[in-house]
This record gives structure tokens, sequence and C-alpha cells, in this order.
């Protein structure tokens, strides 16, 4: 069976809402990455509000927020491995922010940066839901926090 089939008759096969979550996935994913090739500074408001990162504390959610923060976070992976273009920890976690803001939860994006090399940085990006990690968390502690934006 060619892959486009396995691949359709896998996604005919999740529930609805995660199957709509998939899909709005995949095109923010792409907006996200098209949005991104603009300076920084013109995006940069469309991401949220810079914030200090001291006044970044981590909320509790109730568990249907929370079940909804999990659910962007799967449906961004799932979707980040099958589109046909790179998705960068920048671009999945702009995408979480917009899928985040859709569904009216809060969320806190985090740019980091550690040294690597002589004169290189490696910059990472991650997305936070009140006490939930959405996306990129799994790397974060490897980075300083550098700047934080809030929805």
């Amino acid at each position: 069976m060619p892959l486009a089939m396995k691949l359709l008759r896998k996604f005919s096969a999740l529930p609805r809402t995660e199957r709509r979550a998939l899909v709005e996935a995949v095109l923010l994913l792409g907006l996200a990455r098209v949005a991104l090739l603009l300076p920084f500074r013109i995006v940069a408001p469309s991401i949220g509000r810079a914030t200090a990162l001291h006044e970044a504390p981590r909320t509790a959610l109730d568990p249907a927020e929370r079940e909804a923060a999990l659910a962007v976070g799967r449906a961004l992976r799932r979707a980040a491995n099958r589109v046909p273009w790179t998705s960068s920890c920048l671009v999945r976690a702009v995408a979480g922010r917009m899928m985040l803001r859709r569904l009216g939860l809060p969320s806190l994006l985090e740019l980091g940066a550690r040294p690597e090399g002589a004169a290189r940085l490696a910059a990472h990006a991650w997305l936070r839901c009140g006490d939930i990690d959405v996306i990129g968390a799994e790397t974060a502690a490897e980075y300083t926090s550098i700047a934080a934006f809030r929805a």
C-alpha cells in the first residue's frame, strides 16, 4: 500500500477532534514558517508582549485546559514530523502560540541561547501554557532563557 494511503487511513482513524487539531497544526506550521521569513522585529508583536522572565510564573490550568494544551503539543509534534518542510523549534512554538490563542489559553513563548563553539550560539524556542510544556521544553534546560513573550 502506498505511503499516502497509509497516512490517509491513519488520519481517518483518528477521533474528529484530533483530525481537526492536526489539520490546524499543519496549516499554522506553514503560516509560521512563512511569517518567520520576515524580520523578527516585524513578527515579534504578533508573537506576544515581551515579558521579564521573572514575571512569568507557571499557573495551574483546569483539567479541560490541561488536556487542550497537551492536545496542541501532540498535534504539533505529529504534524511537524509529516510536513514536507523543516519546522524549527521557533516555527513550532509560534504555530502553537496561534493554536493556544484560538482556544483562549494563556501561553509563554521563551527564546534561549547557549554557546556552541568559539564564536557561535545555538538558539532554541519553547512554549508553555500554564504549567504544561507544550512544545520544545524537552531540551530547554540546556539553554539560558534570554527573552519571553506572553500572549
